[in-house]
């Protein structure tokens, strides 16, 4: 580019070939210059003219840097300067000339360096070569292998290729990310072996020789150490790459299924508790046809399965219109709960408890509803005998109320004067009724005599003996004198037999001499603990 025009010696036959020389440079399609030391244009052949839009006079005295690219002008100088402080004697680069009409045109130039004996640079020759469909077909591969590598790079799953001894060639973000890297550069010619997954480096090599040598596999589940030490899940597909139909490596994609694998643990552990779960449970579309029913609720109503069966039809006709509002219910407001009678396959009713959830898709639209069913029915019942024992334990106790204010009578006979007719046998239990009984009567009629009438009871043994000595002592502290009736010579027997003596006691054959004695004992004087009251009726 920068040249120094030589004279000719002035010789004839130097003239004619200078003559050639510039006849075939100005047919040429190839720009050429010659340029001083200082850049400044000494020559320019026919070319110019297409290319600077000047003529070749015009374009004597002009200097390259007018005629570059600004953009170049320093990158030009700049190399220039390093070709002379080398010595170069030819060089070659690359830019661009900008035409008189603004056009740019890329060049690329190849140029000598004359020297003079001293070795100064003297002068500089350039031939360029229009390369501007070159550089806009390179330019259009530039943009659509960016394009392509943005597209790459944006994908969600991870890119990668490798030559055939499993050194990676490339890959995209995604896989740079994973692997703790920050440029694509740190990655290329690197194995596996060379990465944070190291440990996994010898099944994936043997999974990429198995691939140049089999073909497409899909599906590889397995697992990936990432740069920052997390473990997750992949998803892997490769297949071989190829040049001209030659396998020259594996590509490979995969995909994180790490939140998946998750989700289907948790599915797998939902499913093992929903399978195994006491309650029924079960999934209907929106046309309430079930899809899906556990062993539980198809074991409830008697059926191997409850797959494909309309939901209502399985419930009493009496509960389907119920059940029928307690599904619009959770429209409007959480989970309905419903009591229900189901009809088992073999005619019976089950009884159960119901929650019904509504299930909705992202866009908040029905897409069915789960059913919870608990069998109460089991339940109920004992709560049906509950009440029912409830209720005969409250009968017992008020027929034994009854019993005991019947075993134990105590009639007012007359003013000061009480009667208990006891019938029976008598038990520690009915002695202690018979003594609260007597005294709250003697207390409420203000009783001084009291007449306690055996001749229904049949036994009389120490036991009873002993009840109606502490009943006699009771009654004194209240005041009154105990009169014992209906003393049969059998029972007389076994008093006197066993030793008992009524020191309190006034003892009578039959009723009706107790009440003479009681009612000509109104007026008698009484002894209350050995004082003599006077008592006054």
């Amino acid at each position: 580019m920068l040249a120094y025009s030589s004279s000719a010696s002035g010789q004839p036959a130097d003239i004619a070939r200078l003559q050639r020389v510039q006849a075939a440079l100005d047919g040429a399609a190839l720009l050429v210059t010659e340029t001083d030391m200082h850049g400044v244009i000494t020559y320019a052949n026919a070319a110019a003219h297409r290319y600077f839009g000047y003529s070749s006079e015009e374009c004597i005295g002009k200097t390259v840097l007018e005629l570059t690219c600004p953009a170049d002008r320093e990158r030009l100088q700049q190399q220039v300067r390093e070709w002379v402080q080398q010595g170069l004697r030819t060089a070659a680069i690359e830019n661009r000339i900008v035409h008189r009409n603004g056009t740019l045109f890329t060049f690329l130039w190849s140029v000598t360096i004359h020297y003079d004996e001293q070795g100064h640079p003297t002068h500089f020759t350039s031939i360029g070569h229009d390369i501007s469909q070159q550089e806009r077909l390179r330019q259009e591969l530039h943009e659509k292998r960016e394009m392509l590598y943005t597209v790459i790079d944006n994908l969600p799953v991870g890119v990668f290729w490798k030559d055939k001894e499993s050194r990676f060639l490339g890959c995209n973000r995604r896989v740079l990310d994973d692997a703790g890297l920050t440029s694509f550069k740190q990655i290329i010619g690197k194995t596996d072996f060379d990465l944070p997954w190291h440990k996994k480096a010898p099944i994936y090599q043997h999974s990429d020789r198995a691939i140049m040598n089999t073909g497409p596999k899909l599906d590889i589940e397995e697992t990936l150490t990432r740069g920052d030490g997390s473990v997750i899940w992949l998803r892997t597909a490769k297949l071989p790459l190829r040049r001209n139909g030659e396998i020259i490596g594996v590509l490979g994609f995969y995909e994180d299924i790490t939140e998946l694998r998750h989700q289907e643990e948790g599915l797998r552990t939902f499913r093992l508790l929903v399978e195994n779960a006491p309650d029924g449970i079960g999934i209907t579309d929106p046309d309430l046809i079930i899809t899906y029913a556990n062993p539980a609720f198809a074991a409830m109503l008697g059926y191997e399965t409850l797959t494909g069966k309309v939901w209502l039809d399985l419930v009493h006709p009496d509960d389907r219109p119920r059940l029928e509002a307690a599904m619009r219910q959770p429209q409007r407001a959480g989970i309905a709960r419903i009591t229900l009678r189901y009809l088992h396959r073999d005619g019976t009713i089950i009884m159960v408890q119901c929650s019904v959830p509504v299930l909705r898709n992202r866009n908040g639209r029905i897409v069915g509803y789960a059913s919870i069913n608990r069998d109460i029915t089991e339940q109920l019942r004992a709560e049906e005998e509950r009440q029912r024992l409830a209720l005969q334990e409250q009968v017992i106790q008020a027929q034994q109320a009854i019993l005991r204010e019947l075993s134990t009578p105590l009639l007012p006979i007359a003013t000061g004067v009480v009667a208990m007719p006891l019938i029976g046998t008598i038990d520690s239990t009915r002695a202690q009724q018979v003594m609260e009984t007597l005294l709250e009567g003697i207390n409420r009629y203000r009783a001084t005599v009291a007449i306690i009438d055996i001749t229904g009871v049949k036994v009389v043994d120490t036991q009873v003996a002993g009840a109606l000595i502490r009943a006699a002592q009771a009654a004194g502290l209240l005041g009154a004198q105990v009169v014992l009736t209906g003393i049969s010579p059998e029972i007389a027997q076994t008093l006197v037999h066993i030793g008992v003596e009524f020191y309190d006691l006034v003892a009578k054959t039959t009723l009706q001499e107790g009440i003479d004695f009681a009612l000509s004992r109104r007026y008698a004087p009484q002894y209350v603990n050995g004082r003599r009251m006077q008592l006054k009726w």
